[in-house]
């Protein structure tokens, strides 16, 4: 789950949903920005699916007493959540191995941000499984390499959507403000700006794109009030689910 909080409300936002404006913003990439089209499909399956080993654990929230607020992604119990993440690579590696591969390579340099005890076997199993995948595919490990971190940065610009109010200036946020790591310009550019222009524009500089990214985000607003009567899990079924259309275009210098 992703959540902020409001006043009187927290946002509840499910991860497969987030993840569903990755896959939206993966399948729109300027093909000229990889050294091939190979493995495309594969590409946007892995970023639609990505955060499916989350689909069982946001069907409920979970409160976290200590800080007052439902758990998120940000911490979340890590010997809960790496094994549904290893359940979820499992079952995406049935359909596809590359997009298996993909996604575990997601999820073990988002386990390196959060490093504690409960990733080293997590990591330590899904090298093991990269590894494998590689040497079974024959992969070209440069499209590879490029594939893996065009997911990363559209994982990281949906995250930009959904972790905070919509129209938030990017000074806000507490891991964009500086941009987002860019691998992909010709020109020298190192970092990709994102701006809200409104409460429903993202405008990208420099823009990977082929065109502009229409998508949507569905959320929950769970009033604190009805947390402190019902209790959070009871909160969030009665609450209304929500959508919030957006578009990710091209900013102009």
């Amino acid at each position: 789950m992703i959540v902020y909080e409001k006043e009187d409300a927290f946002i509840l936002i499910a991860q497969h949903d987030h993840a569903r404006i990755s896959g939206d913003l993966v399948s729109a990439w300027q093909s000229g920005l990889f050294l091939s089209d190979e493995r495309k499909e594969e590409l946007a399956y892995a970023a639609y699916e990505h955060d499916s080993s989350w689909i069982d654990l946001d069907r409920i929230p979970i409160w976290n007493d200590a800080a007052q607020i439902p758990f998120s992604f940000r911490d979340f119990p890590g010997n809960i959540r790496f094994f549904f993440y290893s359940k979820g690579l499992d079952h995406i590696q049935e359909t596809s191995e590359y997009a298996a591969l993909l996604g575990s390579i997601l999820y073990t340099t988002l386990a390196e941000r959060f490093r504690n005890e409960d990733t080293i076997a997590f990591v330590e199993k899904e090298f093991a499984r990269q590894s494998a995948i590689i040497e079974r595919l024959q992969l070209d490990v440069k499209l590879l390499q490029q594939h893996a971190k065009s997911l990363l940065l559209c994982d990281e610009l949906s995250l930009f959507v959904c972790m905070e109010k919509p129209g938030t200036p990017r000074r806000n946020y507490e891991w964009f403000s500086n941009g987002f790591p860019y691998w992909f310009d010709r020109t020298g550019n190192t970092s990709l700006i994102a701006e809200w222009k409104d409460e429903s524009t993202i405008e990208l500089y420099p823009f990977p794109f082929s065109r502009p990214v229409e998508t949507s985000l569905s959320f929950k607003e769970v009033s604190k009030t009805d947390i402190a009567k019902y209790g959070v899990a009871e909160a969030y079924t009665r609450a209304k689910l929500q959508e919030n259309r957006l578009v990710f275009q091209q900013k102009h210098q």
